[in-house]
This record gives structure tokens, sequence and C-alpha cells, in this order.
């Protein structure tokens, strides 16, 4: 009985989001000061290189004090922080020698030991950053080579649930938040959440 109790409420709360749309508005502005850019399919995102230095700096600090903290205390977190510390350097270094229009998917930023896949691929946290900036207005957004200045949001179940599936199943089912300008299937930004243990 509680199992099911459990499951009515869980399909509730996904049935209830399952179609969700909202629009923010972008950014009007137009800055001249040195911007990067990062373009993803139909999509180019202008931010200004001084707003990335920041992030840089301010987490290249945090990693320093943990890897101090842990040098004596335990090599494999020393390890972790210092492994992290040194592409936040590195990328400070590309930043702060970028031109105007620095492509920002040459920023390889992840946090914990090298990793060869990730070292190959774009940054997470960059594009975590550029998302927080286009929501809140800090940047410019072009669409197939046009400015524009909103973009929509729609938020879908990934999987509703039926009176067949599990427990399991249940709480592996999730939703999805697509960011786009005219068309949901070409999006800017994609975020998968999953109910799941």
């Amino acid at each position: 009985m509680k199992f099911l109790i459990l499951k009515i409420i869980l399909v509730f709360s996904f049935v209830s989001q399952a179609q969700n749309r909202w629009e923010i508005e972008l950014s009007k502005t137009i800055t001249d000061t040195r911007m990067g850019t990062w373009t993803t399919g139909d999509y180019s995102i202008f931010v200004e290189l001084d707003s990335i230095t920041n992030f840089l700096i301010r987490n290249s600090k945090e990693h320093a004090r943990s890897y101090n903290y842990y040098c004596d205390k335990d090599s494999n977190l020393a390890n972790y922080f210092g492994a992290s510390l040194k592409r936040y350097e590195r990328a400070l270094q590309q930043i702060k020698k970028a031109d105007k229009g620095f492509d920002l998917h040459s920023l390889i930023i992840y946090d914990g030991q090298e990793n060869d896949e990730l070292n190959k691929s774009k940054s997470a946290l960059i594009e975590r950053l550029l998302k927080q900036f286009v929501e809140k207005g800090n940047a410019s957004v072009y669409y197939k080579g046009q400015r524009i200045f909103k973009l929509t949001y729609i938020s879908s179940i990934l999987n509703a649930g039926n009176s067949t599936d599990s427990i399991t199943d249940v709480l592996n089912s999730g939703y999805v938040i697509k960011t786009f300008f005219d068309n949901p299937e070409n999006c800017i930004f994609s975020e998968y959440y999953i109910l799941g243990w």
C-alpha cells in the first residue's frame, strides 16, 4: 500500500509539470569590451571575458585553499584539488592572453583528477556558467546570425510512468528542460533531471 501511494504521488508530481512553458527576456545592451564566444548549433553566446575571469579567480582561490589544507593530511584529496587548480590556472592564463572573439570551448575546466575524455570535450562548468549569464541578462545571444531578445523554456516528462512500471522505473523517471528560440528540437541548452537514487 505504501508503494502504491508513493507511486501515485510521484506520477502526479511529474504529470503536473509535464508540459510547462515560459519565456525569458535577454540582454538588450551592447558592450564593446573583450567578448568570448560559445557556439552551439545555430546559437552563439557572447559574454564579457572579465566575467569569466572573475569566475575562474574565485574557483581557483577555493581550490588553492583546499589543496593547501589537504596537502599534509590526505594525498588523494590534495591530488584532486591540485589537478583542478592547475586547470583553473591554465584557463586564467588563456583568458588573460585572449583577444576579442575568444572561443570559450577551448577552456577545459572540470574538478578532479586528469581525465582524457573530459580533456577533449567542452567544459560543462563553462556551459552552466554561460547559461546563468544568459538568464541574468549578462550575455548577448545570436540565432542563425541574428541577435535575439527572448528564449523559451519547455519542461517535459521523460517517463510519465504507467500502471505496469515498477517503483524503480518511477524513481528513475524525470524531466528535461529545453531552452530554444523557435524550435524545441533546436535548443541552446538541454538539462535532464532524473529522480533516482
